[in-house]
């Protein structure tokens, strides 16, 4: 098995190239392997429901009934950018489950950013399993969102981790933590150390060459276009470096 020096742990299909975009070019750039694993990557089965909420987001992200599959292309092409390798879960995003007598748990924007639903404890220990085993060398590291903004499917990627006996670095998620009290919220659980990660300009660019393969998401990230987006991420990296353009990362003390 090809064991990796760095393995991201991504809740959807375009969380590692938001949060840690430029890290990950870097990281290549001078010879360590990267794998980022989306989680919540799978398609549901021909036949199978959506709920309303989940056919308003389709339609919102202009795609049909195959948009795990044509965001999985995105991905593709994004972490291919950034010259990662990926492996693809096929754990169903959060707006696609159903508990076991059928009820959508998650089924608006309120359920999204709240509590993970009761019934999601099998999916956690799943995932727990599946994160112990990760293809990670000796003295790599497994990243993982550290939860900003709440997202319920970010929520359950970190549980997971903190459980199967890693020590993961956690990683700002982007663009929830543009808002500074969103940051602290996640931080509750501390104490944290914080790790500033600068990034070159050419880290940079091939971050926002990244990010803008995500088309069906830009407008759901609240951007109206591509350059758009590349003001806000080039801002926010500056912002957290300090006039430096750089990501950040969180350790437990």
């Amino acid at each position: 098995m090809n064991e990796y020096t760095h393995v991201y742990a991504s809740p959807h299909l375009d969380d590692a190239a938001l949060s840690c975009g430029g890290q990950i070019w870097e990281q290549v750039r001078v010879g360590e392997r990267v794998l980022v694993v989306t989680v919540f990557a799978g398609a549901p089965e021909a036949g199978i429901p959506l709920s309303p909420f989940a056919q308003e987001l389709h339609a919102r992200w202009g795609l049909a009934a195959d948009a795990p599959l044509r965001r999985r292309k995105e991905d593709g092409e994004a972490l291919a950018r950034l010259g990662a390798d990926a492996a693809y879960w096929p754990y169903l995003d959060c707006i696609y489950r159903q508990t076991p007598d059928g009820h959508f748990p998650y089924d608006g924007e309120e359920a999204l950013f709240g509590e993970v639903h009761p019934a999601e404890e099998g999916l956690v220990a799943k995932l727990t399993g599946r994160l112990s085993a990760l293809p990670l060398g000796r003295g790599g590291a497994l990243y993982v969102p550290i939860g900003v903004g709440h997202h319920v499917d970010h929520q359950i990627v970190r549980r997971a981790a903190e459980r199967c006996g890693c020590v993961p670095v956690y990683y700002e998620d982007f663009p929830y933590a543009e808002e500074p009290q969103a940051v602290q919220e996640a931080l509750l659980s501390g104490p944290w150390q914080a790790e500033v990660v600068p990034i070159s300009t050419e880290a940079l660019e091939a971050k926002l060459s990244a990010i803008a393969c995500y088309r069906s998401q830009l407008g759901m990230l609240g951007w109206a276009n591509a350059a758009e987006m590349a003001a806000a991420v080039q801002a926010f990296a500056e912002r957290t470096g300090g006039g430096v353009l750089a990501e950040r990362c969180w350790r437990r003390v």
